[in-house]
């Protein structure tokens, strides 16, 4: 999402608090809402899905963005939010999770997802807290886990305007990566599973299996794709996802002679797209993954 000027200044000048404004949302599908996240609040994307009687929301972000969606969402339908689902653990995907339960929705996510929160919380969200507003604002020492998790590969949701399906394909960007499929409209929501743009984060990633896992997403033959973070798109979204990552990887373990330090990187223009800067974190990451033999994730980690 690009801005002007005089709103780049004004981020200068101003705590984001005050200044971040999301997307107008974009209808897709009749009653797919796809909700932009501003980045320059860190909000990811959000999708409002809506049944006969009640909306899902999935991936409900910081708790700012939690409170830009609580006045947005009945401007779209006047019906209660019943689900809200994380794709995956991190902070800027579900830590308004206890925003929504206080309003009586119950939160939903892939058992792998609280898992992570209880790997890495409240660590993470204590380092939020030193860094955010809206984190501190909530009074809470640590983010709420999702009240329902599904086990398997597949949960659904059905009612006679539509059926939801949220899936687990495995361990990718996150060992709890969850994406929701509407089969119907063959409308995929990906997280950060699959993101449109330089926006990829590989800390607690399975590299080497994250692009298998997006063949598997691709297979559905999702007609739009609504991605954790960028404008939404189609297929290419997923299946250029999934060539970067097997590039890179490439890239890094025809190297492995080499000191990480040493280790360059020159992908092909199709990777362009996800291609940072600088490369040196996701190279180190992924070095490490190769050097150990296991996912980049299982490994001792920070999250930065």
């Amino acid at each position: 999402m690009r801005r002007g000027l005089l709103v780049v200044l004004a981020g200068l000048l101003m705590p984001w608090g005050m200044w971040a404004q999301s997307a107008a949302p974009q209808e897709v599908a009749k009653g797919v809402w796809f909700l932009e996240g501003d980045a320059h609040a860190g909000y990811c994307n959000s999708i409002v899905i809506e049944m006969k009687d009640y909306l899902i929301l999935v991936d409900p972000s910081y708790p700012g963005r939690t409170k830009e969606l609580m006045a947005e969402i009945p401007r779209l339908s006047p019906k209660p939010v019943k689900w809200v689902f994380d794709t995956h653990a991190h902070g800027d995907h579900s830590y308004g999770n206890a925003q929504w339960t206080k309003v009586g929705a119950t939160t939903l996510a892939y058992v792998g997802v609280r898992e992570e929160m209880d790997l890495y919380e409240p660590t993470r969200w204590r380092a939020a807290m030193s860094k955010r507003e809206d984190v501190r604002a909530t009074g809470a020492n640590d983010v709420e886990r999702p009240k329902v998790v599904f086990r398997g590969d597949k949960f659904v949701l059905k009612d006679a305007t539509r059926e939801v399906d949220f899936l687990h394909l495995g361990w990718g960007h996150t060992r709890g990566d969850g994406y929701v499929w509407l089969p119907k409209e063959r409308i995929l929501c990906t997280g950060d599973a699959a993101v449109n743009g330089p926006r990829n984060k590989l800390w607690d990633a399975d590299v080497a299996n994250w692009p298998k896992v997006l063949d598997k997403a691709a297979a559905l033959g999702p007609k739009v794709v609504l991605p954790g973070h960028g404008d939404m798109g189609g297929v290419e979204i997923v299946t250029g996802q999934a060539q970067f990552l097997r590039d890179l990887y490439a890239a890094v373990k025809a190297q492995m002679d080499k000191p990480v330090a040493e280790v360059r990187v020159t992908l092909p223009a199709r990777d362009a797209n996800w291609v940072r800067p600088d490369m040196s974190q996701h190279i180190g990451i992924i070095y490490s993954e190769i050097k150990a033999g296991k996912p980049a994730g299982a490994l001792p980690h920070v999250w930065q």
